[in-house]
């Protein structure tokens, strides 16, 4: 007869644990069950084979079955990446095959692990978890099983290979394979229990194999993506890269992928390399910081004629195509003097590797086949591979071990090369799977040719991948365009351009990276804020408000980039027919119906066609420009827009329903009174056909407010508040809400705090980032602000610049201080810091 006697045992680390005494030697009976707490997590298992989980702070409940009675329930502690542990272990027979489960509460971490492995080979069925009992809490996101994983909130159907967040005001929690990504699912079964297990596309498992299952909670979106990616990556060891531990990573860029202007085409009067070249010493002869250069899928030989212009095939060789690179790879990165980035795509059925390795599909899983060719790139001169198409083409068969093996022999293969991975077009499971390489350091979030059109997508997905130990990459931009520029940098990514030759705006570049190439980026990706997850989920299609920091010890620094999403047009004004404009490339059609005048502007090429209007406005103000344009295409024509040459933006102009339906796009300027010349670029892509150019004075211009507070940024007490488009500043209690209006096209603003000294410091004038490590190395305030500035090779003075009550007094050990300044107007302040002997300057302000 059981004994029922029950006895407290203290655990250290203040866990407390309930069992029967004699539960190690045997099953209780049913109405029993046995007890314990973690960190807040109490987690119970009877032996008719139901759980249950329990949090605090929040209060969540889970719950569930393994359907039948299970036997030996034990509880052990110990200590995995994660921390130290406490856990029950259970045998049960399901289906006829016996299996060992087990639930892990965590001492520090609100995390639990869910463990199941089958004693013999077994029918694919009974997944565990099988949460029956979950939290009604309101809202979820997943991302979907396509190219680049696109978010979803609120979508209807299981959550498939994405992992699972549901929230709302209450609390949150992220359920999610933690083993096996390439295949494990997280689904609804049919009695609508949230499941983790192996998709059922695998019929069968074979003897020993174990499946694991992560569940995080806590109180905010960002805080659970945070604690479920570090148990993902703690569980696997994998070293998490620092946001400059890679060239790639540190350095500012040059992009050649689709978007950028030498895609598959170059300048034939240089040749392909001869073009890269000239980009290369054009950057040179400006003083332009390019540390690195991509090489797209035109650089090798594709399909059954190994062309490398043959776009569509896949790979036959993967090397150099010699008539483009006749003297082979290495020697033309020794004549452009940056390191490589190369791309790859799946192998094409004539390629001769078929016969000469181990594939799977139509992808290499031989490790032989990946040493050889990393060992080919090294020598080369690259330090970044990137695997493009993994979404499509580039796949192994669907089983438990080929894109483990494809992947995991690729990593392996590249650290011992000491090249690092990017993941290109991947899939939910492909980001989880980045988890257990040190090699992949980097994944594109969004697709080709980054601009407005695509801002949603990187962030989203920027606070998956960021969460996973891995930094986003949201494509190439052109400097001229300067929110996307911008966004790139917040990413705390890669940043790379892909402008024609003498286009570049080097104030744009210059206000990313250092002398040397060296980008100034914040710690974390910029993503949404846990606001804009519930306002999405409630009212989709608000305000976007994106925020990441810097920290410098006990202060941060935050960066706000907020914009509107409604396009809805003003009224209308004076409207400038665009057959009627100045025109270079395009020209006048009447084909399609619906249109304004005499007819409209259709683009003819994919660079530097333009539409340049004359404008007069009468008074000095805000205005917005609409350009009603149709695009029955498939995919957004982006102009790039500049006022008396000065760049704007680059417009999306995305798709109407076909070439007889007209939409407008807006664009918000200040004007002063009189002339202005508008011009229209094509960019990449033959623009839209354009109707008519619009303008009117912005008093409805579309618009929202975005709300956000300094103390969810880290900053506490007084918080200066800076628009950077604006240059403008505001004093706010960092618990209070700041509450801008802002429009379709984006505000950026830089919030630091004020503090003992009085003074709200905002770093280097001349980067965006403007308290980035890179360049702001260290900062404290004890009464007077201390910084230390960071030189790289070839910088220049740096001016520094923030707010003070009274002007300010400005020394340097280590520089020369010059040009302070202070505005008693706007309280602002700046000084000019010119660097010493070393590469630091230690910089101490006060008031006077």
């Amino acid at each position: 007869m059981l004994r029922h006697t029950r006895r407290r045992t203290a655990i250290a680390g203040g866990i407390a644990i309930t069992f029967p005494l004699t539960l190690m030697l045997m099953a209780p009976p049913s109405s029993a069950a046995a007890t314990l707490t973690a960190a807040g997590t109490t987690v119970s298992v009877s032996a008719n084979g139901s759980y249950t989980i329990d949090t605090s702070a929040p209060r969540l409940h889970f719950g569930g079955t393994v359907g039948v009675a299970v036997t030996n329930i034990k509880q052990t502690t110990g200590q995995d990446g994660v921390g130290a542990f406490h856990e029950f272990g259970f045998d049960y027979w399901a289906g006829g095959i016996a299996r060992t489960s087990s639930i892990r509460a965590y001492d520090n971490s609100r995390v639990v692990l869910f463990s199941t492995t089958y004693q013999k080979a077994a029918t694919n069925a009974y997944p565990f978890p099988a949460l029956s009992a979950k939290p009604s809490l309101q809202h979820h996101e997943t991302f979907g099983n396509s190219c680049f994983a696109p978010h979803q909130l609120d979508a209807a159907g299981d959550p498939g290979s994405s992992p699972y967040l549901a929230y709302d005001t209450s609390g949150s929690y992220l359920l999610s394979p933690a083993s096996n990504f390439s295949t494990a699912v997280t689904k609804y079964d049919s009695t609508g229990a949230l499941t983790s297990g192996i998709s059922s596309g695998i019929s069968s498992l074979p003897a020993g194999f174990t499946q694991r299952t992560v569940l995080a909670f806590g109180s905010g979106v960002g805080g659970v993506y945070t604690t479920w990616g570090n148990a993902l990556t703690d569980l696997s060891g994998k070293n998490r890269p620092s946001q400059s531990s890679t060239n790639t990573l540190a350095k500012l860029g040059y992009w050649t992928d689709n978007g950028g202007t030498y895609y598959y085409k170059y300048d034939t009067s240089l040749g392909y390399a001869g073009t890269l070249q000239a980009v290369r010493n054009d950057w040179t002869a400006k003083g332009l910081p390019m540390g690195n250069l991509q090489l797209d899928s035109w650089f090798y030989p594709k399909g059954p004629n190994a062309s490398w212009s043959a776009k569509g095939n896949g790979e036959y060789l993967y090397q150099a195509d010699p008539t483009l690179f006749p003297s082979g790879l290495a020697a033309f990165q020794k004549s452009v003097g940056v390191p490589l980035i190369t791309h790859s795509r799946w192998i094409d059925p004539s390629s001769p590797y078929h016969q000469q390795y181990q594939m799977s599909g139509n992808v290499v899983t031989d490790p032989a086949y990946w040493n050889d060719r990393m060992n080919y790139l090294k020598s080369s001169g690259v330090t970044t591979y990137e695997q493009d198409w993994l979404c499509k083409n580039g796949q192994p068969a669907f089983n438990l071990t080929d894109r483990a093996a494809y992947l995991g022999n690729m990593a392996k293969a590249a650290a011992a090369n000491g090249l690092d991975i990017q993941y290109c077009m991947p899939l939910p499971q492909d980001y989880l799977q980045s988890t257990l390489y040190n090699a992949v350091t980097n994944a594109r979030v969004s697709g080709d040719r980054f601009e407005r059109s695509k801002w949603d997508d990187f962030l989203y997905n920027s606070q998956l991948v960021g969460s996973l130990g891995a930094w986003p990459w949201a494509d190439v931009t052109m400097s001229t365009e300067t929110s996307n520029l911008l966004l790139q940098d917040l990413s705390a990514g890669p940043v790379g351009v892909g402008d024609p030759i003498g286009a570049e705006s080097a104030a744009n570049l210059n206000s990313v990276a250092e002398a040397d190439g060296t980008i100034v980026k914040p710690d974390t990706p910029i993503v949404p804020d846990d606001a804009t997850y519930l306002r999405d989920a409630a009212t989709p299609g608000g305000t976007m408000v994106a925020t990441t920091s810097s920290r410098h010890g006990a202060m941060s620094a935050g960066y706000v980039f907020a914009y509107a999403r409604s396009t809805a047009a003003p009224s209308p004004g004076t409207v400038y027919e665009a057959e009627n404009a100045l025109l270079s490339g395009p020209v006048v059609r009447a084909d399609h119906s619906g249109y304004t005048g005499t007819g409209f502007a259709d683009y003819q090429n994919a660079n530097n066609d333009y539409v340049q209007w004359k404008i007069n406005v009468p008074t000095t103000g805000t205005y917005t420009l609409s350009f009603r344009y149709a695009n029955g295409g498939t995919s957004n024509r982006p102009l790039a827009t500049t006022v008396d040459g000065k760049a704007i933006s680059t417009l999306p102009f995305a798709p109407t329903a076909n070439w007889d339906t007209w939409a407008v796009q807006p664009l918000t300027v200040t004007l002063t009174a009189g002339q202005h010349t508008v011009r229209a670029t094509a960019t990449g892509q033959s623009g839209p056909d354009m109707d008519n150019l619009s303008v009117a004075a912005s008093g409805n211009t579309p618009g929202g407010n975005a709300p956000f507070r300094p103390a969810d940024l880290g900053v506490t007490g007084t918080a200066y508040v800076f628009d950077y488009f604006a240059d403008t500043g505001t004093l706010i209690d960092a618990n209070s809400t700041y509450n801008p209006h802002v429009d379709y096209n984006g505000s950026y603003f830089l919030v630091v705090p004020v503090g003992p000294s009085g003074i709200g410091f905002l770093g280097d004038a001349g980067k965006f980032v403007s308290l980035g490590s890179q360049r702001i190395s260290s900062l404290s305030d004890d009464g007077a602000v201390h910084a230390t500035v960071a030189f790289a090779h070839g910088d220049g003075p740096v001016t520094l610049h923030g707010y003070s009550p009274t002007p300010v007094k400005v020394t340097a050990a280590g520089g020369t201080v010059a040009s302070v300044t202070y505005d008693t107007a706007t309280h602002r302040f700046s000084a000019r810091i010119s660097p010493g002997a070393g590469s630091t300057s230690s910089v101490t302000i006060t008031r006077t």
